[in-house]
């Protein structure tokens, strides 16, 4: 691999961490967002059966877009290892 291809891999890999970075400290707004936008019940409401009512959606958004930035950063520290000089 050429010096310029690696640079240029090595651009790639670092926006995608800035991409990563941004995730990970803004990715909880978006499903909170969505909620208040849509009128999603953000409590829980415990019934005798135990169950959430509405407010699955809100917590699923969460627990998804937690997932997706813990993906993303692994996906970025991966790459980071594999063009390692």
């Amino acid at each position: 691999m050429t010096n310029a291809g690696r640079k240029e891999i090595s651009h790639g890999i670092a926006l995608l961490e800035r991409a990563s970075a941004l995730v990970d400290r803004f990715g909880n707004i978006v499903p909170v967002a969505i909620a208040f936008l849509n009128g999603w019940p953000t409590e829980v409401q415990l019934y005798p059966q135990w169950q959430l009512g509405e407010s699955w959606r809100f917590f699923l958004s969460l627990y998804l877009y937690w997932f997706a930035s813990y993906a993303l950063s692994r996906a970025v520290s991966f790459a980071k290892g594999s063009i390692a000089p």
